[in-house]
């Protein structure tokens, strides 16, 4: 019988698993409770049943022939994910690259956020910065008028919001930071990951959980609730970059591969080549590997001046023990353990006793357990003014 895993390994197991496909995870789950029969039982169970000699041994001569061609594949896989970590490891040296056109991102976002931070920011202030950002003017006033936001007068006519003034002073410049920063990164999520569709509503699910978690223990600890959101946001920044350079890559790299055992006429190599789609497990490798360090590279990249995430990203980038760490960098890691779990739970793939058993170990603040339940960490929650 197999041991279980410590709590942690299965927390992170299940979480890369979710990643990729939740209706696997959800197998995977049920193996757990009750595991397939293996490869050896179902052999040994048509073994049992009387048959000719001659329908055994074609059955054996297709196992072996079906084991050498998936072992044929495999190497031909290894090649390809070798080539592809080594172009994905250099892309990442480029951070402006990075930056500019993997994120799509500019300096302009830097300088709104660091203005929205300032207690003595003004909307005559922020206006021009705001304009300075391309995107912005029609993600804002699309955001302002939705449904759930819609302000009606006296008479119930409904106000429509048509610039990015009025928008602005609609949420508010306390909520600037988490607007932007949302924004921002709901722009750079990947789009097209088959065979894995899921996996920008993942991201998005991930780090939207884990800024809302961090900001309230970040309000509890008196530490900037503007600066825990950023950084629990923006610290899966590295996740999407090498997911997305992953696919690109890949795609470039079998292409590439595709060409030469055409022209070479290595008919086997092709056909293997063929059959090789993107490996979710190698993705997760190459996140777990390089997703924070590319992270940190990002918000350093930024430079920014008031919202002061910089030294707990590189904190949590180099693993630095929480004793050593930052306060921002514990919240951070409490909130981002907290949003695994609420994560697992809302998709039923964490039991009542795991549960307890993985909180235990992020050591929450007294109370913090309380407040959290009641928070919703699906979206922005914004408190707004009543006029």
């Amino acid at each position: 019988m197999n041991q279980p895993l410590p709590i942690n390994t299965l927390i992170a197991t299940r979480f890369s698993d979710l990643f990729l496909d939740l209706k696997q995870t959800q197998q995977n789950l049920l193996r757990e409770v009750e595991p397939l029969l293996s490869k050896v039982e179902i052999e040994q169970s048509k073994t049992k049943r009387s048959l000719l000699r001659v329908e055994r041994q074609a059955i054996q001569e297709k196992d072996l022939n079906t084991k050498s061609e998936q072992s044929f594949v495999s190497s031909i896989n290894d090649q390809i994910n070798e080539e592809v970590e080594k172009q994905l490891a250099d892309s990442i040296k480029d951070t402006d690259y990075l930056y500019n056109k993997i994120l799509g991102f500019d300096d302009a976002i830097v300088a709104l956020l660091d203005q929205a931070g300032l207690k003595a920011a003004t909307i005559s202030k922020i206006e021009p910065l705001a304009c300075d950002v391309t995107w912005l003017y029609n993600d804002l006033i699309k955001m302002t008028n939705q449904a759930k936001y819609r302000r009606v007068d006296s008479k119930g006519k409904v106000v429509v919001v048509e610039n990015i003034r009025a928008a602005i002073s609609f949420f508010g410049i306390e909520n600037l930071i988490m607007i932007v920063t949302s924004l921002a990164f709901k722009r750079a999520l990947p789009q097209i990951t088959d065979p894995y569709p899921t996996i920008k509503i993942r991201i998005w699910e991930e780090a939207m959980a884990t800024a809302l978690a961090s900001k309230k223990l970040a309000q509890a600890a008196g530490i900037d609730p503007n600066h825990a959101f950023c950084l629990g946001m923006f610290q899966q920044l590295g996740k999407i970059v090498i997911t997305k350079l992953y696919f690109r890559i890949f795609d470039s790299v079998q292409i590439q591969a595709l060409k030469e055992t055409e022209s070479a006429r290595q008919h086997e190599e092709h056909s293997a080549l063929l059959k090789l789609t993107p490996s979710g497990e190698f993705l997760n490798m190459l996140n777990a590997r390089y997703a924070f360090k590319t992270s940190s590279q990002l918000i350093n990249r930024m430079e920014f001046k008031r919202v002061m995430i910089n030294n707990a990203m590189d904190e949590l980038a180099k693993n630095t023990k929480t004793a050593d760490a930052s306060p921002l960098t514990g919240v951070l890691r409490q909130g981002y353990g907290y949003a695994q779990y609420r994560i697992l739970k809302s998709h039923k793939l964490i039991d009542l006793q795991q549960s307890k058993d993985f909180i235990r170990t992020l050591n929450m603040p007294k109370g913090s357990l309380e407040v959290l339940k009641t928070t919703d960490l699906r979206s922005l929650n914004l408190t707004l003014s009543s006029e």
